[in-house]
């Protein structure tokens, strides 16, 4: 068990009156009062248990105990002071370290980008090299240090842990709804003026799917096709109809008054979040800090 350590103004303390042999002189080198020198030592003397000076004709003198200990706390002071130097003034030790992060447009837009502010602020010296192409990492023809993802956590050449599910809500804007009724099953969607997701995790087809429709019924329904949520959501809030769009996109909005549910039932699919790193550099400082400020945000998605 480590034991207890005495405070550093105690050492300051002992070293200014060992080098001075004068608890007045020690005071003034540390800006310090005499009685608050002497009290510093006092506390140091009973932390111990030894006398480190005694006085003889008016003059303090270190006893034998207190000369070792003199030598040593020297030493240690004295490299602790240049240690310090060496950090504050050297600029290899002031070099940030670049993570490089992948993930998907509209999570880095929505949800992302408005929160990095604060994790430069906690970790200064981290710089974050964003982008959004994210089907190189599915592909592997590019490397990242640290890729945030939607799927189901089949990326190979990944350590993939799940970071959370999100659910699924089939939204308009009030003014398209004016007059019409919110759908009571995910089936009914479909009659709405619809908003599709064209991409290889369609949120139309799961939503579809699980309301019970075929494909073929599926490919039936008419509307819009974009790919990316934002484009979707962009859509939606030009009352162009309904579309199916995540949770973590649509809550502020729906919070608002801007957005409203178009159907009395969501939907949670099995795939979710994933964070993904190399598992062998999963100890690096950068990935290391940057999975655990996105694990306590992960409830704010």
């Amino acid at each position: 068990m480590r034991g207890k350590l005495p405070s550093i103004i105690s050492l300051q303390c002992f070293d200014a009156v060992a080098h001075h042999l004068n608890m007045t002189y020690a005071g003034e080198a540390l800006h310090l009062t005499q009685s608050a020198v002497s009290r510093q030592v006092k506390n140091l003397e009973n932390m111990i248990g030894r006398k480190l000076f005694y006085r003889q004709d008016n003059q303090l003198i270190l006893t034998p105990v207190g000369e070792q200990y003199a030598e040593e706390v020297h030493k240690i002071l004295t490299s602790l002071n240049a240690i310090t130097q060496k950090i504050s003034s050297n600029t290899e030790y002031k070099k940030a370290v670049k993570l490089k992060v992948v993930t998907e447009p509209t999570f880095a837009i929505a949800w992302l980008m408005p929160k990095l502010n604060e994790f430069y602020i906690n970790y200064p010296d981290i710089e974050i090299d964003l982008g959004t192409d994210f089907e190189s990492v599915t592909r592997n023809t590019r490397r990242c240090d640290f890729a945030i993802l939607w799927g189901d956590g089949g990326w190979p050449h990944y350590f993939a842990e799940p970071l959370r599910p999100e659910t699924y809500l089939a939204v308009c804007t009030p003014r398209y709804l004016r007059g019409r009724k919110p759908a009571k099953t995910m089936r009914d969607v479909a009659n709405f003026d619809f908003i599709h997701q064209s991409s290889a995790i369609s949120t139309t087809e799961q939503w579809f799917l699980e309301a019970g429709m075929t494909e073929k019924e599926i490919s039936m329904i008419g509307g819009q096709h974009f790919d990316y949520f934002i484009y979707l959501l962009q859509a939606v809030k030009n009352n162009i109809g309904v579309s199916i769009l995540p949770e973590y996109l649509v809550k502020e909005d729906i919070l608002k008054g801007d957005l409203l549910e178009a159907c009395e039932q969501s939907f949670t699919p099995q795939q979710k979040f994933y964070i993904l790193y190399d598992e062998e550099r999963q100890e690096d400082y950068a990935i290391r800090q940057f999975r655990k400020w996105l694990l306590s945000h992960k409830n704010d998605m």
